[in-house]
């Protein structure tokens, strides 16, 4: 909108208040004239007829022509006043009125005729002993007063619609002269600077012409100076560029002598903030030069390993104080990116004239190339990277030192094997740069204890070793080994986040026998194992006569540990059918071996190697993950399967399993609890009923349901049955898959689903490898199976075909649905186990 339209809205308010404030006036005006006349002229008339009725009123009571005189100045009175509407006469000798016919009819809309100032008046007039009455309508007075107002208004209205007429009249020149400004404007921003506007029109308009013209002309003109310009200063700007082309060729050569120095420069404040950084130095720690000014040394120039970080803001410190000058080779910068680079680096203070520290500047160089075939030999041939403790190799020739040592001067030697519990964890829920800061915490706390006088490296993983020389006794080993799982067992700080760790340790001392390193290397380790399943977070002295039989036990408990962190383990699902309906309704998850060099193994093969170790929890936590990642994947193609998971004893009855699960629950919020079912077998759930009655009910009121597996070859005690709260009983396989042949087979299958039924349990039958086996379960009451004859355990990914193709082979098993159900097993058992040629089951 233009000024000229935006002035519609207040100019109406305006003219408003102006009518509103000038019609108030006028009617309070012409309603006070004209209630005046209308007042004035009735007391006129009542004084004249007061006047001219006296003598004919006296006269009436003795001569009628008196009282003819009397009506006719009453008729007259009428046409005297014409708001007079109505009068009478009360005298002795009579009574006479007249009426105004016919009433007049208001030209005027009738709310207006309730205006308070003209009212309809009554006056009464006394003439001796008569009594005129005289009634006035301001009907006429209205009638003027409406007619004033009415034409006021048609010269309101003929004057607004002047004013209005006038104002679209200018905004519509304003606008067909902004429309020629805007044409003008769009052609000489296109470059066509001779564009004029016409000057014509209002004042206004030639005015703007004008002024446009002439700015056009003066920018024309700039432009032409320009353009004759160019010439000149092409000529200047060749001579420019010759001049910074010798400049370039100087610099180059600059550049290409600092670049032959290499030396990458940082200056800091007495606080240790970047105040400099030159370009070299950008490059080697990935800090550009706005990001790293303002920032501590120690964020930018980052030494890879804690020592040497250690070292740098130890050394800064003294710096800063008035130490001398600093010099370290071979230290390992990490780059911003997280590659490591090779440094040698000087410090030196920066002073004033005076003396006085203001600030340092550190100067270093990339010696990679230089010293890489040194650090391989040396430093990293030695030493872990990650920690920066003595690796493997040197620990091996610290170690060989130290027990000559102990065999020369006759002293003890206790060989320590650290390893953390539960480390694995901790990558798997926090990520392995958490594990990684865990380690290097960890490993900083042993070299605090280490000191000078003992020796520290780290194995791999998060196995450590500590040697103890020259100690007096067993009593020092033990004292020295609760101060150190005291610190280890002290929360660890990742990302400003507590981490809670303990360790386990296993003791070999020396006691000048024999026995090399290697040996008391693997004696530590033994005892490492004993410290483990005694419960974790402790220590544990060799015991030789258990070496030999936990030796070749805990080799093969290593390599099923070391499969599980190379995920060498998978999961096959094999299908669990409701026969009657036809129907998949989940999948028991079964864990399988795939070995480099032995291919798929079974469970039974490497399992009870580790069921009485934590590294089956540490499985069966991995699997439950897996089987959930998997569930949801399977969502999308039936909701309603559930799966099925083995747990094992141990895992089932440590004291925080609940937890556990609901951690683990709480990863995958899109599988509903109600969808895991846990598997335990009969005989674990036994060994403490009271404790695994509890956990099971925590775990229901979480939604999860529960099955005894191999229900039949343990106690199946219908007690214990009562006690435990299974929502599923599983008959074991090889009750089923002789049943058809075996006649005590049968009737313990059938004593199991029955068992069940009367608990108000579900069942669902192992080891069902043909139709006819599933038709005999559905007639005993079973219509739940898995086996080999619907499927065997396969991959995850050939589940969703095979139950494509299962569809068709549904009404297979449907059919034996319409076999009577059997009631008295006794009496259908000779039949069942020898049935004649007519009674088999139709397969089609």
């Amino acid at each position: 909108m233009g000024v000229y339209a935006r002035l519609f809205l207040p100019i109406f308010v305006i003219i408003t208040l102006v009518l509103v404030v000038r019609y108030s006036m006028i009617f309070e005006s012409e309603t006070t004239s004209a209630s005046a006349r209308y007042q004035h002229g009735a007391s006129e008339l009542a004084t004249y007829l007061h006047n001219t009725l006296r003598p004919a009123v006296q006269a009436s009571d003795r001569a009628a022509i008196g009282r003819v005189a009397i009506e006719r100045t009453l008729r007259d009175a009428l046409l005297l006043n014409p708001d007079l509407t109505a009068l009478s006469l009360d005298f002795p000798g009579g009574h006479l009125e007249a009426r105004r016919a016919p009433v007049p009819l208001p030209s005027y809309p009738a709310w207006f005729g309730a205006i308070e100032a003209l009212q309809p008046l009554r006056q009464s007039v006394r003439i001796g002993d008569a009594s005129l009455q005289l009634a006035f309508e301001p009907t006429l007075p209205l009638a003027d007063v409406w007619r004033t107002l009415r034409q006021q208004a048609v010269i309101s209205a003929t004057n607004i619609l002047i004013i209005y007429t006038l104002l679209g009249f200018i905004i519509f020149v304003n606008k067909r002269m902004l429309k020629r400004l805007n044409a003008a404007t769009i052609r000489f921003h296109g470059g066509d600077y001779a564009t004029r506007m016409k000057v014509s029109g209002t004042l206004e308009a030639r005015m703007l012409a004008e002024t446009f013209n002439n700015m056009a002309q003066r920018v024309q003109a700039l432009v032409d100076k320009l353009q004759d310009s160019q010439k000149s200063l092409s000529e200047q700007l060749e001579r420019t560029l010759r001049a910074q082309e010798q400049l370039q060729a100087q610099k180059e050569r600059i550049e290409v002598t600092l670049a032959s120095i290499g030396d990458a420069v940082i200056t800091t404040d007495l606080t240790g903030r970047i105040e400099t950084i030159n370009e070299a130095a950008q490059q080697l720690t990935g800090w550009p030069e706005s990001r790293a000014r303002g920032r501590e040394l120690h964020q930018v120039f980052v030494l890879a390993n804690n020592f040497g970080q250690h070292s740098l803001l130890k050394s800064m410190a003294a710096l800063y104080a008035g130490g001398e000058v600093i010099k370290v080779g071979n230290q390992s910068l990490r780059h911003r990116s997280g590659r490591a680079l090779t440094v040698e680096y000087t410090a030196n203070a920066i002073r004033t004239a005076q003396g006085k520290v203001e600030g340092s500047v550190l100067v270093f160089r990339d010696v990679t190339e230089r010293r890489q075939l040194m650090q391989q030999i040396s430093w990293q041939s030695n030493h872990d990277i990650l920690t920066g403790l003595p690796n493997r190799t040197a620990l091996a020739a610290r170690f060989e030192n130290e027990v000559t040592r102990a065999r020369e001067h006759n002293y003890l030697l206790a060989v320590c094997l650290f390893d953390l519990d539960h480390f694995q964890q901790v990558n798997d829920l926090l990520g392995q740069l958490t594990g990684d800061e865990v380690l290097k915490q960890a490993a900083s706390r042993l070299h605090d204890f280490a000191g000078q006088r003992h020796y520290v490296a780290r194995l791999g993983g998060d196995e450590f070793v500590l040697l103890l020389p020259e100690l007096r006794g067993r009593g020092d080993v033990e004292q020295a080994m609760d101060k150190l799982l005291i610190a280890l067992s002290r929360d660890y700080t990742c990302d400003a986040k507590p981490v809670a760790m303990s360790a386990s340790v296993g003791i070999a001392v020396y006691t000048g026998n024999e026995a090399s390193a290697d040996s008391l290397l693997r004696q530590a380790d033994q005892a490492l194992y004993q410290a483990k399943i005694m419960g974790r977070n402790r220590y544990h002295f060799f015991d030789a006569d258990l070496d030999e039989q936990v030796r070749t036990h805990h080799n093969r408990r290593t390599e099923v540990r070391a499969a599980l962190r190379a995920g060498e383990l998978r999961l096959f699902y094999q299908p669990k059918l409701n026969m009657r309906r036809g129907r998949i309704i989940g999948m028991e998850a079964l864990l399988r071996w795939e070995h480099p060099q032995r291919g798929i193994v079974a469970p039974m093969e490497f399992l009870p190697i580790v069921e009485h170790s934590d590294v089956i929890i540490d499985i069966g936590e991995w699997v439950l993950r897996e089987a959930l990642r998997q569930l949801q994947q399977w969502r999308h193609a039936d909701p309603d399967w559930v799966i099925s998971v083995n747990i094992a004893a141990r895992h089932f009855q440590r004291a925080d399993f609940v937890e556990r699960i609901t951690a683990i629950l709480s990863e995958f919020p899109d599988v509903p609890p109600h969808m895991l079912e846990l598997e335990i077998l009969e005989s674990s759930a036994l060994s403490d009923i009271n404790h695994v009655r509890t956990i099971m009910q925590d775990c229901q009121a979480l939604g999860i349901g529960f099955a005894l597996d191999d229900f039949g070859t343990g106690y199946s005690s219908m007690s214990y049955l009562k006690r435990l709260p299974a929502d599923v009983l599983k008959i074991d396989q090889s009750f089923v898959r002789n049943m058809l042949e075996d006649r005590d087979d049968l009737h313990l299958v059938s004593a199991v689903i029955g068992l069940a039924k009367s608990f108000g349990r579900a069942v669902i039958a192992e080891g069902v490898e043909t139709v006819e086996h599933g038709a005999m379960l559905m007639r005993l009451g079973c219509d739940l199976v898995q086996g080999y004859g619907i499927a065997r355990p396969m991959p995850a990914d050939e589940v969703l075909d095979w139950v494509a193709a299962f569809e068709h082979r549904a009404p297979l098993w449907q059919a034996a649905a319409q076999l009577a159900p059997i009631v008295s097993l006794h009496k259908e058992v000779v039949e069942v186990l020898e049935p004649p040629p007519a009674t088999l089951i139709p397969l089609g």
